[in-house]
């Protein structure tokens, strides 16, 4: 009979992402190199743009997903999912996986295409953060 003292608990580890979310991603909202973005707050009068963004690390190079842009400016409801994300510990490269995949194996909607729906993305985003975020060791 399975106990507390000797049961171990499966590893968590974050999900490892895959090349084609980066080229799906690529191909339907852009992927500007890091310098790329902050030339384009700086042309708008707003270096401190830069600092609020999400950007993902793939390979040697930091980009920052054009979903989080609408109409040029930071769009704010996936800020605020980011900001939750920080706040949970997800990794930046994670998170914009999460936010242009299915919610689940039977649903077809992004979050990325509920961002009217924060509460119950906020609440999908713990969720998918207390499966996958790593046990951190005890000392």
């Amino acid at each position: 009979m399975p106990t507390v003292s000797n049961v171990r608990a499966e590893p968590h580890y974050w999900p490892a992402v895959p090349e084609q979310v980066w080229d799906s991603i690529r191909e339907e909202f852009t992927l500007p190199t890091a310098a790329d973005m902050e030339t384009h707050f700086r042309s708008l009068g707003e270096p401190e743009g830069m600092r609020r963004t999400v950007r993902v690390f793939i390979g040697e190079g930091t980009f920052c997903p054009g979903f989080q842009l609408k109409v040029g400016v930071l769009h704010e409801p996936v800020l605020r999912l980011f900001d939750h994300a920080v706040a949970l510990k997800v990794p930046h490269n994670v998170f914009a996986a999460w936010l242009v995949s299915p919610l689940s194996a039977r649903a077809c909607s992004r979050p990325l295409d509920m961002l009217d729906s924060m509460t119950l993305l906020q609440g999908s985003l713990a969720a998918f953060a207390d499966r996958y975020r790593p046990v951190e060791k005890r000392r």
